[in-house]
């Protein structure tokens, strides 16, 4: 008779399995740098192009913080701005791969703001509720001055740091190109003396982890799924008016994170008479199913909840913006939108039926923003980048 040999004891050392590699975040710690850009140009009749600014190698890049501040002195004027000032300074902004790809942009300061806005990448993500943003209009000497701070996302979520990109060779950087608007485009009264727009950059980032920690576990050398990279790009469709069906193509190909609509009136341009302009019932048909079908009142109101913008002035801190509908696939962790899990994700492949029907009040070109990420692992692999 052949006796059994006894099972392996679980707790014998060389049956352990190994611990579990931690967590790049784990391992890591942000920075916040200025690493030597600032810039300065004075307003005038005519767009002005920045100097490129390109992140300094460090290990992984997650973002920029962009300080704009314009200094006035000496005026007379009863200074006015534009309805989408004081962003809209920023004619054209881009972040781009040295291969000259876009990753964010081009958008105008104006669509940056609402992608600070409603991106879900801060706990408070309206740039004008910051605590340091000022505007100053009127008579007074200083009319026409403003500090602003807007963020240029790459990560999509803070908490394991997918989407933070690799950032170590000086040879094959990363671009950031800004460029200044016209004055008349800032304000709708300028003041007296033009004034001098400085603009800081300050990138922030992640260090290289050590291999190990101090009682020597592995740490992760780089963000899960390492190149997957999010995209916010924009499309314009112009003279929309009546009843319409248009067919949506920002985007599709990729798991979608978020949409924007920003409308804007034909006639004066601007967002506040778009808003008006704007269909009081729409509906969105994806893949032969409508699966959004609301009015404009209950379409403010879940933006609203979902956001926390409790205040009914729009256009202002914690409050809607004139002419901008959200419709947002990263709400699927916290109550907020943001720091999501990527289970929410609308997952589209090229060619699919994405459209809007709707009958709008008045002539309109509509701006449609769209957020997506490309899995390292491939467009159609939202599994790849799904938290486990």
């Amino acid at each position: 008779m052949t006796t059994p040999n006894p099972p392996a004891a679980t707790g014998s050392k060389g049956n352990q399995a190994p611990p579990p590699v931690r967590p790049f975040r784990a391992g890591t710690f942000r920075t916040l740098v200025q690493d030597g850009y600032q810039q300065s140009a004075t307003m005038s009749a005519a767009t002005q192009t920045m100097a490129q600014y390109s992140p300094t190698p460090n290990a992984y890049i997650r973002g920029l913080w962009v300080q704009a501040v314009m200094v006035t002195s000496a005026n007379a004027a009863t200074v006015a701005f534009q309805a989408d000032a004081p962003p809209i300074v920023f004619q054209q902004l881009v972040f781009q791969d040295a291969n000259q790809k876009p990753i964010v942009g081009p958008l105008n300061g104006y669509q940056l703001l609402i992608v600070n806005k409603y991106g879900g990448y801060q706990y408070n993500d309206d740039p004008r509720a910051s605590a340091v943003y000022s505007v100053t209009t009127g008579s007074g000497g200083t009319g026409g001055s403003f500090t602003m701070v807007l963020y240029v996302p790459l990560e999509v979520v803070s908490r394991d740091t997918l989407g933070s990109l690799q950032n170590k060779s000086a040879s094959s950087a990363f671009q950031f190109l800004l460029t200044v608007n016209t004055i008349a485009n800032v304000y709708s009264t300028a003041p007296t003396n033009p004034g001098t727009l400085t603009v800081t950059i300050l990138e922030d980032g992640y260090v290289q982890p050590k291999p190990a920690d101090a009682t020597g576990n592995q740490l992760a050398q780089a963000p899960p799924q390492l190149g997957t990279t999010q995209y916010w790009t924009a499309g314009t469709y112009n003279a929309l008016n009546g009843s319409q069906q248009v067919q949506l193509t920002q985007g599709l190909g990729y798991p979608v994170r978020n949409f924007l609509a920003v409308n804007y009136d034909v006639s004066n341009s601007t967002r506040a008479t778009g808003d008006i302009d704007f269909p009081t019932a729409t509906s969105f048909i994806f893949r032969g199913t409508t699966f959004w079908n609301v009015t404009k009142t209950i379409w403010k109101d879940q933006m609203s909840r979902q956001y926390g913008f409790y205040s009914t002035t729009a256009d202002s801190a914690n409050g809607l913006e004139n002419g901008v509908y959200a419709l947002w696939f990263d709400g699927d962790f916290g109550l907020q939108d943001g720091a999501e899990l990527r289970n929410a994700y609308l997952p589209t492949q090229q060619g699919d039926q994405f459209q809007l029907v709707a009958t709008f009040n008045g002539n309109s070109n509509l701006q449609w923003l769209a957020n997506y990420v490309a899995p390292i692992a491939g467009p159609s692999n939202l599994a790849s980048i799904q938290a486990r």
